[in-house]
């Protein structure tokens, strides 16, 4: 089945997403690019899990402790799945909602990068860790595609971020719609979310054999999130977290509108 490139786009991060509701974490917005479909970008909260995110995704030594490690370990896996997850839903989809016969996925080169630094990162932490996890990972993924529920609420996400005109959700929109599709949200916490963005204008291949090893630059808030963040906060020191969000993606929008 052929789709527009905005719907592979938020197939592809909508499945993100959810992966990432159904490991435990949240979203504070999903964002398409109007100009270039394949980029755009979601903020995903990982909770009391970010200082691990951001050590996994940016190749920093963790502490050796035991209890550290295991879960630092939990950790990768949860982001695997995530990682691994936006191409698997876009090619069910593009499937006519069928397992591809083949794992033979064209990934974003932006989420390889992630794969395979989460991947290096088990190999050091797990002696006898397989080569091939990010294809056993993928194989559980189409699996969990199987149930009826789990395509309803992928489903009714992206219907949803692509009527809105700006081709955006923030965190209130994304949860009323997983909520009335029936997936459990998990209890949100007040950490800063981390950036995912979509750069899917270049994807490589990945196969089930796939070894390489290509070096990671950790994602981050943008300069403009980060001063309209702090400005903001000087305007009003009460913000709640969700509402502070919610100023920064209205002010971005303003100045998308108008070009400034």
């Amino acid at each position: 089945m052929s789709f527009p490139q905005t719907e592979l786009s938020a197939f592809h991060e909508v499945g993100r997403v959810v992966f990432a509701y159904l490991n435990g974490y949240t979203c504070d917005g999903i964002e398409l690019s109007e100009t270039d479909a394949g980029r755009g970008g979601a903020k995903l909260n990982a909770g009391d899990d970010l200082a691990l995110v951001q050590a996994i995704l940016s190749g920093t030594p963790l502490s050796t402790s035991p209890d550290n490690k295991e879960k630092s370990i939990e950790v990768a896996k949860k982001l695997m799945t995530i990682y691994c997850a936006g191409s698997c839903v876009s090619a069910f989809f593009q499937n006519e909602k069928n397992i591809p016969t083949e794992l033979d996925l064209e990934i974003p080169s932006h989420d390889l990068r992630n794969i395979e630094l989460i991947q290096k990162f088990l190999s050091k932490a797990l002696p006898e860790h397989s080569d091939n996890y990010p294809t056993q990972i993928m194989t559980v993924i189409f699996k969990g595609l199987k149930d009826a529920d789990l395509i309803k609420s992928i489903g009714m996400l992206s219907t949803a971020l692509l009527r809105t005109e700006n081709k955006s959700l923030n965190g209130f929109g994304i949860e009323d719609t997983l909520m009335a599709s029936g997936l459990p949200i998990p209890k949100r916490t007040k950490r800063s979310p981390y950036n995912v963005d979509l750069q899917e204008d270049k994807t490589i291949p990945i196969k089930s054999d796939s070894d390489n090893n290509i070096t990671f630059n950790a994602d981050s808030n943008s300069p403009i999130d980060i001063l309209l963040h702090d400005f903001l906060q000087r305007v009003r020191t009460n913000w709640k977290e969700e509402e502070l969000n919610a100023a920064i993606s209205y002010v971005k929008d303003i100045f998308s509108k108008y070009n400034r």
